[in-house]
């Protein structure tokens, strides 16, 4: 049993970069912190953890909406302070109002962080003055974001082209293996791994598209990609309905059988002229590695 938890253990967690990148920005946060004797490291850290996103993109986007959330937590939980401060029942209500302003600012991404300011400035120690509660709070939070966006932007950021590229060479791959087990009958195709990366593709893609145009420079490649996904799933509809007939072929299901298999040959080599080579040369049994964002 502890063997059999071991092996899942190894076969489904990975380091992935975001992991490693979030506890690089945690340790930049906590050394400028010290370098500058800036109050609240903690505020700084737990912003660079909570704003590191899939990609510089979401980084920066969350970022901001952290940043905004950050203002409208302190502001609140400085105003509840001087009203009754740490009162149990302000705190909740405090809460409450912060996530209903972040709502109504449309700031859906920076409701934990507007809770944790509030939380932060509603229980700081009665020594401390509340303003300065306040900048020093929000002046850390700035640092946590910015250090967040710097390690993603200069720190291995994810090359979505590359990855987009190697896994369209993949799924032509797969699916002209399975278009050959398929067309012999001999054993059966595994075409959920297919679908798999299909759909990661896809996802791939959206990320592309979701970056900003200076950190995109493969537009026409992923395009064209983007617009043979449509024929990918076609081959792969093709493929699981010849997977479903039966073994053995009579006259009717074997008509069914030539018009999926040659629609499918046909489809793959239309699209095998359009291929476009990956930078770096990949395995054509593995699929490209994910970005760790997606491993977490």
């Amino acid at each position: 049993m502890i063997r059999e938890a071991a092996h899942r253990l190894r076969q489904h967690t990975h380091l992935g970069l975001r992991i490693i990148k979030t506890g690089i920005a945690v340790t930049l946060c906590m050394a400028l912190c010290d370098l500058l004797q800036l109050q609240q490291p903690f505020v700084a850290v737990v912003t660079a953890i909570i704003s590191m996103g899939r990609s510089i993109d979401s980084t920066v986007r969350t970022g901001k909406d952290h940043f905004l959330a950050a203002i409208v937590g302190a502001v609140c939980g400085a105003l509840l302070y001087h009203v009754s401060p740490h009162n149990a029942g302000l705190c909740g209500i405090g809460v409450i109002l912060v996530i209903f302003l972040c709502q109504v600012l449309r700031l859906y991404r920076g409701t934990l962080m507007a809770s944790f300011m509030f939380a932060m400035v509603m229980l700081h120690p009665d020594t401390a003055g509340t303003i300065q509660t306040v900048a020093w709070c929000l002046l850390a939070a700035l640092l946590g974001i910015v250090v967040a966006l710097a390690v993603n932007l200069l720190i291995l950021p994810p090359n979505y082209a590359q990855n987009i590229l190697q896994r369209d060479n993949l799924i032509h791959a797969m699916l002209t293996h399975a278009a050959e087990i398929c067309e012999e009958r001999l054993s059966a195709p595994d075409l959920d791994a297919v679908r798999v990366q299909i759909q990661q593709l896809q996802h791939d893609i959206r990320l592309y598209t979701s970056e900003w145009k200076l950190f995109r420079n493969r537009d026409d490649a992923v395009a064209a990609i983007a617009h043979r996904l449509v024929t990918y799933q076609e081959i792969l509809n093709d493929l699981w309905a010849i997977d479903r007939l039966q073994k053995k072929l009579d006259s009717e299901t074997a008509a069914v059988f030539a018009y999926h298999i040659n629609r499918a040959n046909l489809l793959l080599r239309e699209l095998q002229p359009q291929l476009v080579p990956s930078a770096a040369p990949t395995k054509e049994t593995q699929p490209p590695e994910k970005d760790g964002s997606d491993r977490q």
